[in-house]
């Protein structure tokens, strides 16, 4: 997959993990596919722009800021083990 795949599955993982959330708990919150979900986390599938509101509603982030999170600067800054 893509660089901003690779992204928005490290980014989606991130926000679900600090709040505790099992993908599956995610998932369903979401009113998305528990295997689905982990095929975002692992980056070989790409959501639509509806499936990422529906991804952020549950995150309770706005979209903007789960789209702007997968920017490279500001994943290096918020993830340096990662991106570093």
């Amino acid at each position: 997959m893509s660089d901003v795949s690779e992204r928005f599955a490290i980014v989606v993982r991130q926000l679900r993990e600090a709040r505790g959330w099992s993908q599956e708990r995610l998932a369903h919150r979401a009113q998305l596919n528990r295997s689905y979900m982990g095929e975002i986390e692992r980056a070989t599938a790409m959501p639509s722009l509806a499936t990422a509101g529906k991804l952020a509603r549950a995150l309770e982030v706005p979209l903007s800021e789960l789209i702007s999170r997968c920017e490279v600067p500001t994943l290096r800054h918020q993830l340096p083990s990662i991106a570093g």
